[in-house]
């Protein structure tokens, strides 16, 4: 009889198999090696659970920040090593709390990609980090505490390079102003980098294999960022039924990030910056609507959360997935998006599916969240490239 590192037994479920109700899941050397109806041998470690599903995976992240009402003030009042142990603390956060990859645009001092380096290496514990480290913006732009001025096609190919000398895993842009950040000097709906910017920015990028993520709230700089072929558009507030039908014809994906803006409009526990109230209520109405026309579009959806933005916790993806689900997404859909859709859009299409020879990373709850999405939130049991967390 095998023995194995790690047995699990329960209802396996993944985007690409389905469902297969009482199934053990195999795993040796961080990588599953069976998911079969019968137990296949003996392990050292056996743990049963309700239902397992692929390790969740957190699109939109701020790993520095710390999810209170004002992050940016916090940011101020701190220093530079008690940032990056505010990193490391919520990266192993959003690791017991199910999520096991996350993809952070958007650090000062490019504190993410140590905190992504640190977890590689094994000297913390965390999820799998994907980071962009700062954001190109212009002179000014959204989120200038961690922003990489840059005005003019040329500065921005020159940010693209030094983003990529600092160990960028991909490059995050400002295409229009933001809700929050700044609350003068500063409209959400106003495109900041220029399409000729964003292209040069993209160009750069991609001739370096490295994705590129847009922060886009308003209409031109959706348009822009579209036009320039970025890989991703976030936020896509106001989105219109042209511009998402145009979003679907490209290669982009679309990541709503729905709840923190929810939030954010309903002035959270009272805490919010009233300036940000303001923006999000005047955006947030046609974001909702945005979200349910792409729905019915061939867009492909990933699912971030914002977290460490205002009144977003680390981790915060069971709240962006809950929020999708309450505007009209399947929780069997909204999952494949945190899991199957996303692991794709950065290469690794092993970390989304529950099959022999794929790599470990698994989530076991006692509920099923393809019935019901809020048992995201009460994950039991969390594996990581084979090694049980808990």
């Amino acid at each position: 009889m095998s023995t194995y590192d790690l047995l699990l037994n329960g209802d396996v479920w993944d985007a690409r198999n389905g469902r297969r109700p009482d199934h053990w899941i195999a795993v040796q050397e961080g990588a599953v090696v069976d998911v079969s109806a019968e137990k296949p041998g003996e392990a050292v470690v056996e743990r049963a659970a309700g239902t397992i599903i692929p390790g969740l995976c957190d699109m939109h992240v701020h790993l520095v920040w710390d999810g209170s009402g004002d992050p940016v003030e916090t940011l101020r009042n701190e220093s530079e090593q008690e940032t990056t142990l505010r990193a490391v603390h919520n990266a192993r956060e959003q690791l017991h709390g199910g999520v096991t990859t996350v993809r952070d645009v958007g650090s000062v001092d490019d504190i993410a990609i140590a905190v992504s380096r640190a977890v590689k290496d094994g000297w913390t514990e965390g999820p799998r980090t994907y980071a962009s480290g700062r954001t190109i913006i212009i002179s000014g732009g959204h989120d200038p505490f961690w922003g990489i001025e840059s005005d003019g096609p040329r500065a921005c190919r020159q940010a693209v390079r030094k983003l990529r000398s600092a160990g960028a895993d991909l490059i995050k842009v400002s295409a229009t102003g933001g809700v929050y950040g700044q609350a003068v000097g500063e409209d959400p709906g106003v495109a900041e980098l220029s399409l000729e910017e964003l292209t040069a920015v993209v160009d750069e990028a991609h001739r370096f294999e490295m994705d590129v993520a847009a922060h886009a709230v308003g209409h031109e700089g959706i348009a822009n960022a579209i036009e320039a072929g970025v890989d991703t558009v976030e936020h896509g507030n106001q989105l219109d039924e042209d511009l998402v039908e145009a979003l679907a014809a490209s290669d982009a994906a679309y990541d709503p990030t729905l709840y923190v803006y929810a939030r954010i409009a309903a002035g959270g526990d009272g805490n919010i910056p009233s300036y940000a109230k303001r923006n999000a209520q005047r955006v947030y109405e046609q974001h909702a609507e945005a979200f349910r026309t792409a729905l019915d579009t061939d867009t492909r959806l990933l699912v971030g959360s914002d977290a460490g933005s205002p009144d977003v916790p680390h981790p915060g993806l069971h709240l962006e997935l809950q929020q999708m689900v309450a505007e009209g997404m399947d929780p069997s859909a909204a999952l494949e998006a945190a899991t199957l859709a996303a692991a794709k859009e950065l290469g690794r299409p092993d970390l989304g599916v529950v099959e022999a020879g794929t790599t470990a990373d698994l989530v076991c709850f006692d509920a099923d969240p393809c019935s019901d999405v809020t048992a995201v939130a009460t994950p039991k049991h969390v594996v990581k490239d084979g090694v049980l967390v808990d």
